[in-house]
């Protein structure tokens, strides 16, 4: 039998001894087989243990078709016997987690008649997925009672218990679902709570779970996803959560009960203060049209506005080509420099049908080395950066030619 040796003044040490069975090459290195081992393999929805062989780093633990366990190493070592150390901060992490997940699986069940038929044990947090059934979703009131539930039954410390049940006395045990596998049943037993056939690691007294905290919950295949943390980890989350309390609490100048008040008033603020800027913006963007509108002269009995802005968003100048657009006999060539090209925009009024913003746009481009589109009215696109002197020539060169022709001909 193997014995595994605990070292209690150095709780990150867990060790016993076994013997070299095999080495076979992987992909991924050399792997081990050994007479005996601690190392936990990939199962189940748990991930498989860490540690040392012979101070060699087992980077990874699976169980192969024939039930031989393997041990992927750094690199390969001369010896007959090992000395292997299990890395006891995850084999116990990964136990709170576990029988934690018993617990929440058990109450479920007990409370709503909802079937677990998923489990994933993640490295920073484990999820269940529930069959409802033909039942209502669960909400976050019925998570509060959940959990409250299963920490009632952390907090009385019950034993937690390792039955290898043979088939003749399976029938006697009240699992909670029936087994995957045949033959002798490793069942896990949660006095007064649950009975599941498991592989798994656990804890000997459901107080070393420490505590239960759902962090997510959504629905999921019809049924519902439950994403928790145990032990460790809810200690850990409950820390930073605290940490972005004190952090906002000392940003908004108020306690941390007085947090969700404080972000109520400043999203009422925020409001107000976006109402006002469009506001802003809007009177400011028929400023500018008009300015831009009175200041070109008329020609052949239209307008043809040219811009050229290097410290005004696109967005803006759509605003006023909207503005200019209702205004009549005009014509828009406006460009913008943003930080990978220039943006172009051609538009003009609808009382100058003959006019093809789109073709203005092309002849734009041609000039600069860009592409875009659009409709007769409204068209856009886009060239490489480009000195400002070279924008504005070309959007010179357009006006030229447009004042050097009638517009019904354009």
């Amino acid at each position: 039998m193997m014995t595994l040796r605990l070292y209690y003044d150095d709780p990150t040490r867990c060790e016993f001894a076994a013997r070299v069975c095999a080495w076979r090459d992987t992909e991924r290195g050399p792997a081990v087989r050994l007479d005996q081992t601690a190392f936990y393999p990939t199962s189940g929805g748990q991930p498989h243990d860490t540690g040392l062989l012979n101070m060699t780093p087992v980077l990874e633990v699976w169980e192969d078709d024939a039930g031989d366990i393997w041990h992927l190493v750094a690199q390969q070592f001369e010896a007959e016997t090992v000395v292997g150390q299990i890395d006891w901060a995850r084999r116990f992490d990964h136990m709170q987690q576990h029988t934690g997940q018993h617990l929440l699986s058990a109450v479920c069940a007990e409370e709503w008649d909802a079937a677990t038929v998923g489990f994933h044990l993640g490295a920073t947090a484990s999820t269940v997925d529930l069959d409802m059934g033909a039942r209502s979703p669960l909400t976050w009131e019925d998570v509060a009672r959940m959990e409250a539930h299963v920490n009632r039954i952390i907090f009385e410390n019950r034993p937690v218990t390792i039955h290898n049940v043979s088939p003749d006395a399976l029938g006697a045990i009240p699992l909670r679902k029936p087994p995957a596998v045949t033959g002798i049943i490793r069942v896990i037993w949660v006095a007064d709570c649950d009975a599941s056939a498991c592989g798994g690691t656990h804890v000997q007294h459901t107080g070393e779970v420490g505590l239960l905290k759902v962090t997510s919950l959504e629905r999921y295949k019809g049924g519902a996803r439950v994403t928790f943390l145990c032990g460790g980890r809810a200690l850990a989350d409950y820390a930073r959560a605290l940490g972005v309390l004190r952090t906002v609490g000392g940003a908004l100048s108020v306690g941390q009960d007085d947090i969700p008040a404080a972000v109520a008033r400043l999203q009422e603020d925020s409001k107000l203060t976006h109402r006002a800027l469009q506001e802003a913006h809007s009177a400011l963007y028929q400023y500018e049209a008009a300015r831009l509108w009175e200041e070109t002269p008329e020609i052949a009995d239209h307008r043809c506005i040219a811009a050229y802005w290097a410290d005004r968003d696109f967005a803006a100048a759509r605003a006023i080509a909207s503005e200019l657009r209702a205004r009549p006999r005009t014509i828009l060539l406006l460009a913008v420099a943003e930080e990978k090209g220039v943006r172009l925009l051609c538009a003009r009024s609808d009382d100058l049908p003959t006019v093809d913003a789109a073709a203005l746009l092309r002849a734009l481009t041609d000039r600069l080395g860009g592409r875009g589109g659009g409709s007769a009215t409204l068209a856009q696109g886009g060239v490489p950066s480009l000195p400002s002197e070279t924008v504005l020539t070309a959007l010179q060169e357009v006006v030229a030619h447009l004042s050097d022709t009638p517009v019904e001909a354009v």
